[in-house]
């Protein structure tokens, strides 16, 4: 091979190196490594329903000014061009221009063309229940950014949760992998024993049939893994197809996360986003009674038009030699309600009620959220009590597994109790890990009701 032809292979060698180096770079970046709190942060950013929420908010702001602009001027203008094809013909009678009685004379009034130009204002000087749509649109305004608090709270949390159950499955897998890789060596134990005849092939069928179950459980994990990526992918507002990686383990997220039996019992319902919403809601409803109360009192508007008006034979209404002529107005409206059959009144009682109802709602919601905060209180304890006990037996399961282990290998005890204590300890561990996740939901809960996500 001469020196030429070694040149080119070593030039190729040399792009399909940096094609595969830029290949993994860029899958590089477009993996998402995030932490717990990152994910939550990222979440609020581009999560799909924290951005309809936020897009409210600035409805609620058009509103404001949707509501504001009917009291400011209104300024129109309009015109209007007619063609007399033909002028209408009218009879007069002939004695007005100085011809026989009882005869008419055949007259045609106006021009054949005709322009006329319009511009008016209209002013809203006052108005109840334009005063009370202000006060109203902007309390619409408070309760869309509240309902958006809750939204980023509820999107927040629920990242949290999935957070927490991708770990979990991680761990899972990662326990039942450990597993299976001790139960193979111990299936590859037994065949020998089986092999020298110190044990019955039944005994090597049992640790076979644990070894399968394992393989099977394994699968079913991952599987589940692919469902919590994709609702954590939804969550965080990005395609299901960009890989996302967690950065924090199960115990990272354990060492940040503050985990004791103690829980403040500082708590203001009226703090809570819940109980505010309710009061907005009340506030809402107030306004409307007064509004539909407005209804009774005149309203007063003030107007003025400004008219311009050409009458030709010729189109030349661009010739501004020719006359224009101009007239205006300037005038008041004064509406004053007097009776409306009981329409208004009417109203006004359905209004009433809408604020009862809604007081009831308020209180309503105030005891839920102290009960929600009891329970969920209680909960977390609950959780922490049963985190403690979890963690206990899964390190007496692990010691009677390794008691049990090495008596198997002495023939002290059958494949079966070897089996049992092996199922005990996964047992075990997986009650542990799913009570430290749900020790971590539970004070994820906590903190929602508090506010303090």
């Amino acid at each position: 091979m001469n020196k030429i032809s070694m040149q080119r292979i070593f030039n190729l060698f040399i792009v399909w190196v940096l094609m595969v180096t830029s290949a993994f770079a860029q899958e590089s970046e477009d993996t998402l490594k995030i932490s717990l709190q990152d994910a939550q942060e990222f979440a609020v950013e581009h999560n799909t329903e924290v951005k309809n929420a936020q897009l409210e908010v600035k409805v609620a702001d058009k509103k404001v000014w949707e509501t504001t602009a009917q009291g400011l001027p209104q300024v129109s203008a309009s015109g209007s061009y007619n063609n007399n094809l033909s002028l209408a013909t009218q009879l007069l009678p002939a004695v007005i221009f100085g011809g026989p009685e009882g005869e008419y004379v055949e007259v045609q009034f106006g021009t054949q063309h005709n322009f006329t130009g319009t511009v008016s204002v209209n002013q809203l000087v006052f108005s109840g229940p334009y005063i009370v749509g202000l006060q109203a649109a902007k309390v619409y305004k408070s309760l869309s950014k509240q309902q958006s608090k809750q939204t980023r709270l509820d999107v927040k949390a629920n990242v949290a949760n999935t957070y927490h159950l991708i770990l979990l499955s991680e761990e899972n897998k990662k326990i039942l992998k450990k597993n299976l890789a001790n139960l193979e060596k111990t299936l590859d134990d037994s065949k020998k024993m089986f092999e020298n005849g110190m044990i019955e092939e039944t005994e090597v069928d049992q640790v076979q049939i644990s070894v399968t179950s394992l393989e099977n459980s394994i699968k079913s994990v991952q599987r589940q893994l692919e469902s919590f990526y994709n609702l954590l992918k939804i969550q965080l507002g990005i395609p299901l197809d960009r890989p996302v990686q967690l950065k924090q383990s199960l115990e990272s997220v354990v060492s940040n996360t503050n985990l004791d039996k103690t829980v403040s019992e500082d708590f203001s319902v009226q703090n809570t986003i819940g109980y505010q919403l309710a009061d907005t809601q009340v506030k809402l409803e107030e306004l409307d009674l007064k509004r539909q109360k407005a209804n009774f009192l005149p309203n007063l508007s003030a107007f003025y038009n400004f008219n311009e008006n050409a009458m030709r034979n010729e189109f030349n209404f661009f010739d501004f030699d020719e006359e224009w002529y101009q007239s205006s107005i300037l005038g008041f409206q004064l509406n004053i309600p007097i009776f409306s059959s009981g329409q208004r009144y009417s109203k006004v009682k359905q209004a009433q009620l809408q604020l009862e109802k809604a007081k009831n709602n308020r209180e309503l919601a105030k005891k839920n959220l102290k009960n929600g905060y009891i329970q969920a209180r209680n909960n977390y304890m609950n959780a922490y009590e049963t985190y403690i006990s979890d963690q206990e037996n899964k390190e007496l399961a692990k010691k009677v597994l390794d008691r049990t282990n090495k008596k198997y290998k002495e023939g002290m005890v059958t494949s079966m109790e070897l089996t049992q204590a092996n199922d005990k300890y996964l047992e075990t561990q997986s009650n542990y890990i799913n009570s430290l996740v749900q020790l971590l939901n539970a004070k994820v809960q906590l903190l929602k009701i508090l506010n303090a996500l």
